[in-house]
């Protein structure tokens, strides 16, 4: 919340550890409601893991490939794992950001997160570095996610199938960022429409925005008042595909599956009956 890259607020100084210690209760009981913590270290190990098996396969040359995780907020902090990189004498490192699509507030503040590190102090030396900072587009990835929508969809009787909406949700933006010229809006239909050409345009779809934070605007419709909507106008069968995340964490084993699959089911399940 002090975080200008991710947020902007009047004040920030002052305005933001407000915020934060107001939602910190609330925060504490949806981290205990699934399971008492986040799964996203295990799960970026995980995929880092299997990563560098890969890597070991496809290039034996450039080999043993070794990963780092480096989060902004939590351990393992970014300026601890680049120190770790140093120290082990590092050749070559890859910084791939986990976000798909790009924005100022997420891959942008890690990386600002890398350059003040540095700003203060020598870059290792003899290490080369590159960069993968998004891959909204490509193709492995709108494949993937469109294998994952057909495996829900057999799941829906033949007479409803091709009615299924098909809601992608991704982490909504302040309009300020959007204004000043953020690409992730952009970047994430981007992705909804490369997934979609990957399915034929099978089912009726839509874009929506989660996760807002504070009192500013925010990218639009949310995702629970676009399911009312929907539900309204006699909508019934939808899946909820969390477009811009690669693993599990908050915004998806709470917001999208107890909030909204689970709580708001129930909520609009009782007024159309």
């Amino acid at each position: 919340m002090t975080d200008t890259d991710m947020i902007q607020l009047p004040v920030q100084s002052t305005l933001g550890p407000l915020i934060a210690k107001r939602r910190t209760p609330e925060v504490q009981k949806k981290y205990d409601e699934i399971g008492g913590g986040s799964p996203i270290l295990k799960w970026t190990e995980r995929q880092g893991e299997l990563l560098c098996q890969k890597l070991d396969e496809l290039s034996p040359e450039t080999g043993p490939h070794k990963y780092y995780v480096a989060f902004r907020y939590a351990s393992p902090l970014t300026e601890d794992t680049l120190d770790l990189i140093e120290k082990d004498g590092v050749e070559r490192a890859v910084i791939f950001s986990q976000y798909p699509q790009y924005s100022c507030a997420t891959t942008g503040s890690s990386f600002n997160a890398i350059y003040k590190y540095y700003r203060s102090r020598k870059l290792p030396a003899g290490v080369k570095w590159s960069i993968i900072d998004r891959w909204a587009t490509h193709p492995l990835l709108a494949k993937t996610v469109a294998d994952r929508i057909r495996t829900e969809l057999i799941k829906f009787p033949d007479e409803v199938k091709n009615d299924v909406i098909i809601m992608f949700s991704a982490h909504s933006l302040p309009l300020k960022a959007v204004n000043r010229g953020d690409s992730y809006p952009w970047e994430v239909g981007a992705t909804v429409q490369a997934v979609m050409e990957e399915l034929g345009y099978s089912n009726p779809y839509s874009l929506v925005w989660q996760s807002k934070v504070g009192p500013l605007p925010w990218l639009q419709p949310s995702t629970d008042e676009a399911l009312k909507g929907f539900v309204k106008q006699g909508k019934k069968n939808f899946i909820l595909v969390p477009i811009a995340f690669v693993n599990e964490h908050i915004e998806t084993l709470h917001e999208l599956d107890i909030e909204y699959c689970n709580d708001l089911a129930k909520e609009v399940h009782s007024v159309i009956s």
